[in-house]
This record gives C-alpha cells, structure tokens and sequence, in this order.
C-alpha cells in the first residue's frame, strides 16, 4: 500500500520539547477521558476489512488464521478401522466366553495395517487384525489379544465383548460434506490432523500483519548496550515484540527514537507501509511527550486519545491512510496492558477471527484488595483451578511502573471505578491472557 507522508514538520516544531506551558492549562488536555467500552468499540469499527490472503501447506500454517471453512470430502476413517491388536468377531460368537468357559474360534486369515483381508468372517471363525488394519466383512468387534490364547489355528477368548467393541466404524469421524475446520479458527496441531485426514494439503488463511515496533525517549537503551547513569534499558520493544509474535504477526523492533519530533517523523514515514505501528512512551501530558502532538502534526488522524482506565490511562488511538497507530504509554505495565486491552482484539479482527482479544472469564478473588475509587482497573492476577471454579489472586503488587510481576500474571482482574474494596469471595470478571495464542 502507499500513503502520502509529511516529510518534514514545521521549523518551530521540531525541537527537543513541544509545549513549555502547563499542560492542564490547555484545553485539549482537559477533554473526558473515554470509557473502556467505547475506546475498545471504536478500536474494532477502525478496522475496515480483513487482510489479504495467501495460500500455505499445512506444513506451513501453524498459528495461521483459516480464511474458508475446509469441508471434507472423504470419509474418515475410510472403513471400518480396529483399534486394538486382537481378533476379528462376530460377538455373538464370544457372547458368553469367560476365562472359566472359553469360547473356542478357528483363525482363517492374519491382516496388518496397511492390507485388507479378501475372506468375509463366518460364524465360529476369527481374524488375527492389527491396530488401525482395516476391520474384515462380518465382523462387529475385536477382541484384544491380552485376553486370548492361541494354539495352532484355535483360538481361545476368556472375555465377551465388552461396552468398547474396539471399532472406529467408517465416517464416525467425519464424513463427506462435514465442515472440517471452520473459516475464522486458529490452525492449531490438532487442525492440521483433522485437515490431513481429510486429505488437505493446503489451506487460505490471512496474511501477517506487518507491525513496527518504535519506543521513544531519550533515556532508552538497547539491552546489551553500555548504558549511562540518566538511562534504562527498553523493555517495552522486547515485549511487545513477543506479545506480536504471540498474537501471529509479523513484527519489526523499528529502534528507539530520541525526544525530538524530527526524528519520530523520519520514523513514522519509514513505515508508512504497516499494518499497525506501536508507539511507546511520550503520549502523556508532560514537556518532553512529544508523541501525541507530533502524530497530529505528521498528518495522523487522531481517533482518541485517553481512557479511562488504569494502568495505561494515556492511550493514543490513530490512522494516518490505512495504517493503524496506536500509541501506548511509555510504563511497560501500562503497554503491555493497553496491548491485551486494545491492540490484540485488533489484530485478531484484522486476522479474520471468530473471536476477538483474550478470553473473558468469571473467577472468585481469593485475597482483599483496597483500592482507590476513579478509573476502571485491571489487576494483576494469578489464577486457580479448583473442582468447581476458577480463582484468582489479585497479585500485591500493583505498581504500573515495576515490571517483573508480570512473570506470575496469567489474568487481568477488572475492576469499575467506584469500587474502593475488592473482597475474597467476590465474583470477579478476569482477562485470561496468552489463551488464544
């Protein structure tokens, strides 16, 4: 796709910091914040249409997003298909075999997998058959070999036939006409067996989306770098860089951007051909955030900008031609957050996907939670399962700015704003995360 780009800002605009004044004094940094439904509403009408296609081997289709419903055309299995080493019978014949009355057969043919015997089975007679061996005409169960004895061409059954006749009968699986894998699903390791059993070699599924990755902020360093006393090592590009990848799409790490609006303009229009591009950091009210009024500036369509939610309050929400532009706070909690929030349903609708973002559950709060009354809050969680129920901890600590909890976190706990006391026993809506991967 090609889009137009601003190739450069206007003079007075590219300087280290955009707006030495108060920011509260301005108005448009006083506007109401956007509730969590509505940003997450407006997020998902953004996108326009799903993404081209292409066509993949199922060798190569993992964690892909399939674009038609797959309808089998054979019948799986193809016959009657025996599931245990044993013996052809008619069950009629071992209907009162017991290891003190043992039913007594003639064997009339040995088929392993992979041959079909040519004899039709008559009563009083058996067929020595090999697990997934095509089950012989006028047989209606196999009996397993660990409950037989042979001597010569005589065989001897100790058990009857059970509740399991140890038969797959044909088509029990699916047949021509079923719908396979339906349009919309992740291709999981279980949908390429059901496609091979169908005989499908190659699936359409949806095109990765293409995803720069640009954290900005002078005190950024790459890990691995030696880095000053005023710096901190980027965390934000590692993660989200992972939470891409996780979410099936093509990301690149696009380098860090210096507090200088020149510079992100210059990045901004490097990728002018993405999917999406995720910002991070300078999207708040401070001197030095110099995001917001530099993608306004660079042509960007503003959508929204701040929700009413904690962490990640300072959301930035974009479009500059088709790419999407998302701005996320510069916290790496806050991003990664805003990430499960925002962008992931995003990115499965532009997948294609029958459902959107993370799964969203019900679980009980296990611990006491005092809380301050105002935005809609999404806890760190780890959950339990029990017997009866999933819980849920809300982790203790809570802090947008400290990162390593993130490692115990499977679920975010929402919580509305006019709650003050999250109580152990209360019924609690969680975010599961990584459960779509």
């Amino acid at each position: 796709m090609t889009q137009s780009v601003i190739e450069k800002l206007p003079e007075e605009f590219d300087t280290i910091y955009l707006a030495p004044e108060k920011r509260q004094d301005r108005p448009e940094f006083n506007r109401s914040l956007l509730e969590y439904q509505d940003a997450l509403s407006i997020c998902l009408s953004s996108v326009e249409n799903t993404l081209p296609t292409e066509e993949l081997s199922l060798e190569s289709c993992l964690g892909r997003v399939l674009r038609h419903d797959q309808i089998c055309s054979v019948h799986v299995p193809p016959w009657n298909r025996a599931m245990m080493d044993g013996y052809a019978v008619k069950a009629s014949d071992v209907s009162r075999a017991s290891s003190q009355e043992p039913a007594i057969l003639s064997q009339i043919d040995d088929v392993p997998a992979g041959r079909m015997s040519s004899k039709r089975l008559g009563h009083g007679e058996t067929i020595r058959i090999m697990t997934g061996a095509c089950v012989p005409e006028g047989a209606d169960a196999v009996i397993k070999v660990e409950v037989t004895r042979k001597t010569g061409d005589r065989v001897e059954f100790f058990e009857a036939v059970g509740e399991n006749p140890y038969i797959i009968a044909r088509g029990q699986d699916l047949s021509p006409g079923d719908t396979a894998v339906t349009v919309g699903s992740l291709i999981t390791p279980a949908a390429m067996g059901v496609l091979a059993a169908c005989g499908i070699c190659r699936v359409t599924v949806s095109r990765k989306p293409e995803i720069a990755i640009i954290p900005t902020g002078t005190e950024l360093a790459k890990p691995g770098q030696a880095i000053r006393p005023d710096q901190i090592y980027d965390i934000n590009s590692l993660s989200l860089f992972g939470l891409c990848l996780s979410a099936g799409t093509a990301p690149v790490s696009a380098g860090i951007v210096q507090d200088r609006s020149g510079d992100l303009l210059a990045m901004l229009n490097r990728h002018v051909d993405k999917d999406l591009i995720l910002l991070t950091g300078g999207v708040s009210v401070g001197d030095y955030d110099i995001v917001h009024e530099t993608l306004v500036k660079a042509g960007v369509e503003e959508i929204f900008w701040r929700v009413k939610v904690q962490p990640g309050k300072p959301l930035f929400f974009g479009k500059r031609g088709k790419t999407l532009i998302f701005g996320l706070p510069g916290n790496p909690v806050s991003s990664f957050v805003n990430f499960h929030l925002f962008v992931r349903p995003v990115i499965d609708k532009l997948l294609g996907k029958r459902e959107w973002g993370n799964e969203i559950a019900s679980a009980r709060v296990t611990n006491n939670r005092i809380l301050k009354a105002g935005r809609r809050k999404f806890l760190r969680g780890k959950t339990k399962r029990t017997n009866t129920r999933l819980e849920v901890e809300a982790l203790p600590e809570q802090r947008s700015g400290v990162f390593s909890p993130m490692l115990n976190t499977d679920a975010l706990i929402e919580v509305p704003g006019d709650v003050q006391l999250l109580k152990s026993g209360e019924i609690v809506t969680v975010h599961l995360l990584n459960t779509r991967v």
